[in-house]
């Protein structure tokens, strides 16, 4: 079996440490021999640092799963770092929202979005960091993302948005519905193969 590099957030983790099911990460593990650094809510940063983390040149092909520009980096999430599945998390607001009422330190960072929080400066720093992470990745890597790409860097040869598919098939296996995950899965795993002919 090939190898198969997946770096990314919550849309490529491996669910089944906290979910019963499959995703279509796990769908894909039928035909590929993968290496799945993805944690959920983590931000395009960690991302690019899972990268750094490994020889991508070891693996036949790389799969890269971008996120939100609006995610902030923290090193230790304020309420999510003990939990399995999002233990690397970062900031989001509607996460932050959320758990505010009974989290009170979160207060201070639901000031800095309402107050501070400048959406280019966010997607400037995304932009950088999704150039680097071009870079890094070998010819061979299939980035992909099922959020609002308006703005975002488009420089990928090989990308694939699933926002439309997330719009109708949102459930609780990596964000989607059994039927979300196989579409998924069947589009990845054939762009994949046309990468590798």
């Amino acid at each position: 079996m090939e190898k198969l590099l997946i770096c990314g957030d919550s849309f490529a983790a491996d669910w089944t440490v906290k979910v019963k099911g499959s995703g279509w990460v796990n769908l894909l593990a039928q035909d590929y021999d993968i290496t799945n650094l993805a944690q959920a809510g983590c931000s395009e940063y960690k991302i690019l640092k899972q990268l750094q983390s490994v020889d991508s040149t070891k693996f036949d092909l790389v799969l890269v799963s971008h996120t939100s520009p609006f995610r902030l980096y923290v090193d230790k999430h304020p309420v999510h770092s003990k939990d399995i599945l999002h233990k690397d998390s970062c900031l989001l607001y509607s996460d932050i929202m959320e758990h505010l009422p009974n989290y009170p330190e979160l207060v201070p960072v639901a000031e800095y979005f309402d107050k501070y929080f400048d959406i280019e400066y966010a997607e400037h720093i995304h932009n950088l960091l999704l150039k680097e992470i071009k870079d890094l990745c070998p010819t061979k890597t299939l980035h992909i993302a099922h959020i609002e790409w308006k703005n975002l860097f488009c420089q990928f040869e090989h990308f694939l948005n699933f926002k439309t598919v997330f719009a109708k098939h949102r459930g609780s296996m990596n964000h989607y519905t059994e039927q979300g995950n196989n579409i998924v899965y069947q589009k990845i795993l054939s762009s994949l193969r046309n990468m590798d002919e």
